[in-house]
């Protein structure tokens, strides 16, 4: 991994991003708040939690967690040191996380406040690794070696009592394209895994007439025993650039799952124009937003209320597309502005 700011700070387990990126406008008096003072550090491999930090105002710290030693953990303390950082998060967390946490926090005491962000669900539970984490972080906290713990999921405090309240809301990131929409596409980028719901979204899409064409990420395998998948090409993976692009080229973005806390799927879609569906978020703060009413689909695990909600979509592409642009970007003012307004108060700065 490459180091973006000078030879000082260069490791090889280490990506450092010097600037500190603002969302939306409501956001531009991040230095007055002292978002500039904040280093956000996240596992570059992670790729929903790392999509989500890199919109967050603030310096960044991407992770290589198999190369990380001492070596570098004294690399991170001189950028610290040197860059007077106030406040570290760690977005998400894991064995290597907390490591370096703990020895900024004992090389640093009280000049530095280090917090900590959840990005799990119940739901993932059947994976050790994210009670373990989660165990960690409260052993973080109640040792002081953490100042808060936050949550983007809603109600996680009733998982873990001393998660931090309210719910964290996550930036829409900045993202621009003058690609138009392909009348009926739709863009699946969802992972061939039962919670993911890829065959779910898939068959609605299927189902719906004026559906073009079906553009998804990962092979819906088998499904040709059931289905004619002429209307369907898998793009494989992609990189970041060529995701945006896809979501560009969609009038509708499919995001349906079983579980999601607020994902950036959505959040890129909306920046670019573009609805995106998910199941339900509960996220009281956008329950009056019209585009959130038009993109949530109430039942998940079957295709017959987002056929509804994606015929629904296409009506309005063709009625006034004008309109599905300015609920999506009313939806990125309003979000960004409450995101920073949260962190603002979840840092105390």
């Amino acid at each position: 991994m490459g180091c973006l700011v000078n030879t000082r700070y260069d490791h090889k387990a280490l990506d450092f991003d010097p600037r500190v990126d603002v969302a939306c406008a409501a956001a531009t008096s991040c230095d007055e708040v002292g978002f500039d003072t904040i280093l956000q550090v996240y596992h570059h491999d992670w790729h929903g939690i790392a999509s989500a930090s890199a919109a967050l105002p603030g310096r960044k710290l991407r992770l290589d967690a198999n190369l990380l030693d001492e070596a570098a953990f004294q690399v991170v303390l001189r950028f610290v040191e040197s860059e007077m950082i106030r406040v570290v998060c760690f977005q998400g967390f894991s064995e290597a996380a907390e490591g370096l946490l703990r020895y900024l926090k004992t090389h640093t005491g009280d000049a530095v406040r280090f917090y900590a962000v959840s990005h799990v669900t119940s739901t993932q539970f059947q994976a050790p690794f994210e009670i373990r984490m989660l165990a960690a972080l409260r052993r973080c906290r109640t040792e002081g070696v953490l100042a808060a713990i936050g949550s983007v999921k809603p109600h996680f405090h009733e998982v873990m009592p001393e998660t931090w309240r309210p719910t964290l809301i996550n930036f829409c990131p900045k993202a621009v394209s003058k690609l138009a929409p392909v009348p009926g596409r739709v863009f699946i980028p969802l992972e061939n895994h039962w919670r993911k719901g890829l065959y779910t979204n898939l068959l609605a899409a299927l189902r719906v007439e004026e559906t073009s064409e079906i553009r998804c990420v990962h092979e819906p395998r088998h499904l040709e025993a059931l289905e004619d998948l002429q209307r369907v090409t898998v793009t494989g993976f992609l990189p970041r650039a060529d995701i945006r692009e896809e979501m560009a080229r969609a009038e509708v973005v499919m995001n349906v799952s079983l579980a999601e806390c607020q994902p950036m799927t959505q959040l890129e879609a909306y920046a670019l124009g573009r609805p995106c569906l998910t199941g339900p978020l509960g996220i009281g703060e956008f329950a009056d937003d019209a585009i959130t009413k038009l993109c949530t689909v109430e039942h998940t695990d079957t295709p017959h209320g987002i056929i509804a909600k994606l015929k629904a979509l296409y009506a309005i592409w063709r009625r006034d597309p004008d309109a599905m642009l300015q609920m999506t970007q009313e939806h990125v003012m309003r979000r960004n502005t409450l995101a920073a307004s949260r962190y603002n108060e979840f840092f105390s700065l």
